[in-house]
């Protein structure tokens, strides 16, 4: 591999630059805790002890149910814990609060514990590597199960499409690098669920006629990466991992590709690249991975609750999940509530249920008056309060309404929260986490992050008609979704809360 090879690829990966490595403390900077008003507090008690040039920042900790989240060597915390700051210097262990979980489903897919220890785990695989592989992928289409990483393919039908691709290696990725501010589920499943995702793994290995599967977590989640180490350690010692699982001709390994701070590699084709040791630049689609995925090689990329819920599925039966919701929203999904609910946490929540029901029963509505709420992470929609009570928990009802639902992660937005200052925290985000390979990702995210820096500074008015048009030639042609999609909220923005922003603004260019 040439010397600018690998220069690219190292340069791409915020964790691997040096300015990175110079610093030893990190303050989570994702919109849950700028909304929480946490970070510039945080950010100078740490300077205090470490130094002004020591403290740098992070996207999203996964820590939106407590906020006031930072990194320091190696590990996270946040909520009281900066009170301890002394403590975790000195390298002492501290105790740390838990985000509270619970499942309001009638058939619990996702937090029951039928899958938690490994002679269930024995039990359940003895059956399904035994079952018809066809008969497998019948129950997951049967299930209705969409991807829940937000694209919404059915999951049956994309095991069942690699499953026929002709090739002696293939893959099966789960895509942990879940990034987006308001959302925990997925550590949630990797830290207390962590059997349920390797099983839907391993099953999947089983049906597509892998051998081999790769976990991308994020390096955000320490915690995560060790729990599932962890599992995959015990399974293997158990002879659940490995060559002939079983005494059968079935064969089944697990590795973890750390991610390096990058949140492009939430998108499956530039998470293949980074795995592959590239630069996370999205590729053009077709080829879709389950044809020419890793290393050219047909491959299955799943996000984690997906793959919890297929074990679920399995274990349940496909009835119990395609009778609650509709045939495109099926089944239980996990909703996240930020720390401006009275009960923050991690839910299980039936598709279909009204989105009032959602925030006011189950997350016990909200702590001080809120404006809005982005749900589906800084990609998703910005709903006005007055809007969102019309929805309920369902995919298409979210998109038909001009919004998305993605993650069901929820951040929510003050009442005296500035919308342009929102704004411009969406076009910074974008620029910064951008993979640089289009020209309307590369050079939009700029030319909005610039016009709504001047707004904030008061040098400049936004020109509305330009906005529109960048937002417009953002929408259409960008490669992938992060970039493509961020035009969705500050749109909804637009719409909803243009008069709260008409003095920063101007009609004509």
């Amino acid at each position: 591999m040439g010397v600018s090879t690998i220069h690219g690829a190292e340069s791409f990966y915020e964790f691997l630059r040096p300015s990175h490595r110079e610093k030893k403390a990190f303050v989570c900077n994702g919109s849950a805790c700028m909304c929480a008003g946490t970070q510039e507090p945080l950010k100078k008690k740490l300077q205090e002890k470490l130094g002004d040039d020591k403290v740098g920042e992070m996207f999203c900790l996964g820590h939106c149910y407590e906020n006031n989240a930072f990194h320091y060597d190696g590990e996270n915390y946040a909520g009281n814990d900066i009170n301890k700051i002394d403590q975790i210097i000195k390298g002492e262990d501290i105790v740390q609060e838990k985000f509270f979980s619970k499942s309001y489903a009638s058939t619990s897919f996702l937090m029951d514990d039928k899958l938690s220890n490994l002679d269930q785990f024995n039990e359940q695989l003895k059956k399904f590597i035994a079952t018809d592989k066809q008969e497998i992928t019948k129950s997951l289409l049967d299930s209705n199960l969409t991807g829940r990483g937000g694209a919404g393919f059915p999951t049956g039908m994309k095991w069942d499409f690699c499953r026929k691709a002709p090739s002696e290696k293939k893959y099966v990725i789960c895509n942990a690098d879940e990034g987006d501010s308001g959302a925990f589920s997925d550590r949630y499943l990797l830290e207390d669920q962590p059997l349920k995702v390797l099983f839907g793994m391993v099953i999947c290995g089983y049906v597509i006629g892998s051998d081999e599967g790769v976990l991308y977590i994020r390096g955000e989640y320490p915690k995560s990466i060790e729990a599932i180490n962890g599992a995959i350690n015990s399974l293997k010692k158990a002879g659940l991992l490995g060559e002939n699982i079983l005494g059968t001709k079935f064969s089944f390994d697990l590795n973890i590709c750390i991610g390096q701070g990058a949140y492009i590699c939430g998108e499956e084709t530039a998470l293949i690249a980074s795995i592959e040791g590239r630069r996370a630049e999205v590729d053009v689609r077709p080829p879709f991975p389950v044809t020419e995925g890793l290393y050219k090689k047909p491959t299955v990329v799943n996000n984690v609750e997906t793959l919890a819920a297929a074990t679920g599925i399995l274990i349940n039966g496909a009835d119990k999940f395609s009778a609650i919701g509709n045939k495109k929203s099926a089944g239980t999904k996990l909703v996240c509530f930020d720390s401006f609910f009275n009960n923050p946490g991690v839910y299980e929540v039936e598709m279909g249920t009204p989105m009032k029901k959602v925030l006011n029963d189950i997350g016990g509505g909200f702590k001080e008056p809120i404006k809005a709420l982005q749900i589906g992470g800084p990609l998703g929609g910005v709903i006005p309060i007055t809007e969102i009570e019309k929805l309920n928990l369902d995919f298409q009802e979210f998109t038909a309404a001009g919004f998305m639902l993605g993650h069901a992660s929820i951040v929510s937005i003050p009442k005296d929260f500035p919308m342009v200052e929102y704004i411009h925290h969406l076009f910074e985000f974008s620029a910064e986490e951008s993979c640089g390979k289009c020209f309307p990702g590369r050079l939009g995210s700029y030319r909005g992050k610039e016009m709504f820096d001047q707004a904030k500074n008061k040098t400049a008015k936004i020109p509305l008609k330009l906005l529109n048009e960048l937002l417009v030639t953002m929408q259409k042609g960008c490669l992938c979704a992060l970039c493509g999609a961020i035009p969705t909220p500050i749109m909804n923005i637009l719409k909803y809360f243009g008069d709260e922003m008409k003095d920063d603004m101007v009609k004509d260019n």
